[in-house]
C-alpha cells in the first residue's frame, strides 16, 4: 500500500510539472505581415477580372435605370429587348462571378495553408526552446489559469514576422 501511495504521489508531482503554453491563432493571423501580403497579392492577381465584373455590374445598373426611366414611353418590343439584354448581362455576371469567387477562395486557401504551416513550425520551435510539454489553441480551450499557462502568441508573432 505504501508503494501505491508513493506511485500516486509521484504521478501527481509529474502532473504538476507539466508545462503548458497557449496560442491565440486569430490574434497571430491578424498581426503577422504575411497575411497582409497575401491579401495584396490576391488583390493584384485578380484585379483585372474583378474590374471586368464591376464594369458589367455598372452596365447592368445603367440598363435597369434606363428601363425604369424610359419604360413608360417604350414600346412593348423595346421593353422586351431591354429586358432580354439585362437578363443576359445578369446571367453573364453570374457565370463569371462564381468561378472568380471560387478561384480567389482557392488561391487564398493555398496561401493561408503555407502561412499556417509556418506558424505551426514556429509554435513547435518556441515550445521546444521553452521546454513546453504541450501548446493549446486558445479558442478551443474552455478554461486555463493564466498564472500556470503561458501565452506564447506574442513570441510566435515576433518569430513569424521575421521569416
Amino acid at each position: 500500500m505504501g508503494l501505491m501511495a508513493a506511485l500516486m504521489m509521484g504521478t501527481s508531482a509529474s502532473a504538476l510539472a507539466h508545462k503548458v503554453g497557449i496560442v491565440d491563432m486569430q490574434s497571430i493571423y491578424k498581426q503577422i505581415p504575411q497575411v497582409a501580403k497575401i491579401e495584396q497579392q490576391l488583390q493584384s492577381e485578380f484585379a483585372e477580372r474583378r474590374q471586368a465584373l464591376e464594369k458589367l455590374q455598372g452596365d447592368i445598373r445603367f440598363e435597369v435605370e434606363k428601363f425604369q426611366r424610359e419604360g413608360a414611353t417604350m414600346s412593348d418590343a423595346d421593353k422586351e429587348i431591354l429586358r432580354t439584354k439585362i437578363q443576359g448581362m445578369q446571367k453573364e455576371l453570374a457565370e463569371k462571378g462564381r468561378p472568380l469567387e471560387q478561384a480567389i477562395k482557392q488561391r487564398q486557401n493555398e496561401e493561408l495553408a503555407k502561412v499556417q504551416k509556418l506558424i505551426i513550425d514556429v509554435i513547435e520551435d518556441v515550445a521546444k526552446k521553452g521546454k513546453y510539454d504541450e501548446v493549446k489553441v486558445k479558442d478551443t480551450t474552455i478554461y486555463f489559469n493564466p498564472d500556470k499557462v503561458a501565452d506564447l502568441s506574442d513570441e510566435v508573432v515576433e518569430a513569424v514576422s521575421k521569416k
